[in-house]
């Protein structure tokens, strides 16, 4: 019965092309193939979705490519369309291919099938179609499976390294991500593992990020945490960004986490910036989707930046910890300030500047701390506009400090004024405000204070600034500091998430692969 529906299939597919060849003249075909290429295309998905075994998929392909063949007569030979359809079906008889072995090629029905292959491939060679010619040569050497070398790479055998780089050179990459996929498919891992490790680690067929992603996934699932580390030193934040936004509809979030967590600690550990905005927002809300306790978050995002070494790595941190905890995260974030402050690492005017003004924009209420990080910031940059918010600060009235409106402890409000007090030139805690002017204005250059004099002199401005809120939060992101360019992409983790690859499997094959296949 299951022949005789097979029979059925085939010849109301045989009718069916037929008809869609009929409907397209000539002319037709010549002048705009793209109508003809979609119908065809759809057809053949419906005709191979209605089996979930290979041998007829494979006998509705080679129909296909027969007709296929038989239309291109009528095609220009330099048609986009054209060309990915060819694409599509070389890609999908190869998928189809990877269940055969040896032995299967010299006997029925695939016997058959390589004579018409081949038929059909000189019919079109015309068209150059690199899928097309590498399936055409697979099918002549015995199929996907016949290289001895090939075979020696899945059971890792002892190879000569030029062995390895030939075999992986001599095929596009997306042949060896579905055999790799194909494997993986069929539970047999450490195949495809040793595939995936050798093609990551060619230097073309390593520029495709998949085979990276299963053989990193493969270390983490198998506790080989050294050797993941020292996988990751080599690839930089855009990578693991790219490389975790892909693996998030194969992988569990958990996994997910423990990548960008080893991410995270490898580029902190160098001092990069590159992507790391992108990097902590998708470790952030990894943690929110799996419902991290707070302080479960906090420890974490203080052990990894223990392992900083680029004092602008503070930022990202507090941003995400801001949004994730809210009102809950300001101690920490204060107290990242601090031991930046404190820590030996290199920063310069424009960081640490942005730190103070970091710690009063947590702390707006707090008049003592917004007084400090005003004469801290006014002491790096010297501006005419640094000089009237101390000034503006200055003159607002005393406050009693009440602890337990403020949201961070007594302790640690201690320690961090201990902290910014280290840097100030002079305590004007017990001067009076013109004392305080006369010594700021000491600090600013003569050419400064003769441009702005009139200005700094008159009290208009001193209104203006009374409608503004107090403290002085950064109206630029945290993040964008040190990021080049990282912050001003969308932060969504499934974003970015494909770079642009003339074998990208999915624009190509088409979706005929059998239950496993795909």
């Amino acid at each position: 019965m299951a022949e005789e529906g097979s029979v059925y299939e085939l010849e109301g597919l045989e009718t069916q092309l037929q008809s869609l060849l009929s409907r397209h003249s000539s002319d037709e075909l010549r002048a705009d193939s793209k109508p003809f290429c979609s119908d065809f295309c759809k057809l053949v998905e419906e005709y191979t979705s209605r089996w979930q075994v290979p041998l007829p998929q494979l006998r509705i392909l080679e129909i296909a490519l027969c007709y296929f063949a038989r239309a291109s007569t009528s095609f220009t030979s330099n048609c986009d369309h054209v060309l990915h359809t060819l694409s599509s079906l070389a890609l999908s008889v190869f998928e189809l291919l990877l269940f055969f072995d040896l032995d299967d090629f010299h006997q029925e029905p695939l016997k058959q099938f390589t004579v018409t292959f081949q038929e059909c491939h000189l019919a079109l060679a015309s068209y150059q179609n690199v899928h097309l010619l590498q399936v055409e040569c697979l099918v002549q050497g015995g199929g996907p499976w016949a290289s001895s070398v090939l075979q020696a790479i899945l059971s890792e055998s002892s190879l000569p390294q030029n062995e390895v780089d030939g075999c992986i050179s001599s095929e596009l990459p997306v042949f060896f991500e579905l055999r790799v996929r194909y494997l993986l498919s069929c539970e047999r891992v450490s195949e495809a593992m040793a595939l995936a490790k050798c093609c990551a680690r060619h230097p073309t067929a390593g520029q495709h990020l998949f085979f990276l992603q299963v053989y990193l996934t493969w270390l983490y699932k198998t506790s080989q945490h050294d050797r993941l580390r020292k996988e990751m030193d080599d690839f930089n934040g855009k990578d693991a960004v790219h490389i975790i936004c892909s693996l998030e509809c194969e992988e569990k979030d958990d996994l997910l986490l423990a990548l960008s967590r080893s991410f995270l600690f490898q580029q902190l550990r160098r001092g990069d910036m590159y992507y790391l905005c992108d990097l902590v927002f998708i470790w952030s809300k990894l943690h929110s989707r799996l419902n991290t306790s707070k302080d479960a978050l906090l420890e974490e995002s203080h052990q990894l930046m223990l392992s900083a070494t680029n004092v602008n790595s503070i930022f990202p941190f507090i941003r995400a910890i801001l949004q994730e905890l809210g009102e809950d995260g300001i101690q920490f974030c204060v107290e990242l300030c601090a031991n930046a402050l404190e820590s030996c690492l290199p920063c310069d005017v424009i960081t640490k500047s942005l730190i103070y003004k970091t710690i009063a924009g947590l702390l707006p209420n707090d008049l003592e701390v917004s007084r400090a990080c005003a004469l801290l910031v006014f002491f790096l940059e010297r501006t005419v506009e640094a000089y009237k918010m101390v000034y503006l600060l200055y003159m607002h009235p005393d406050q009693e400090y009440h602890v337990e409106n403020n949201p961070i402890g007594n302790h640690v409000r201690f320690e961090m004024l201990q902290v910014l007090k280290k840097d100030l030139y002079f305590d004007p805690e017990f001067w009076n405000l013109i004392a305080l002017r006369t010594n700021c204005l000491k600090l600013m250059s003569e050419k400064v204070v003769s441009a702005a004099l009139e200005e700094i002199m008159e009290d208009k401005w001193i209104h203006n600034y009374c409608t503004k809120e107090l403290g002085f939060r950064s109206s630029t992101s945290l993040c964008q500091k040190g990021s080049k360019g990282a912050a001003a992409k969308k932060r969504h983790h499934k974003e970015d998430r494909h770079h642009k690859d003339d074998t990208d499997t999915a624009s190509k094959r088409l979706k005929v692969g059998p239950g496993k296949s795909s």
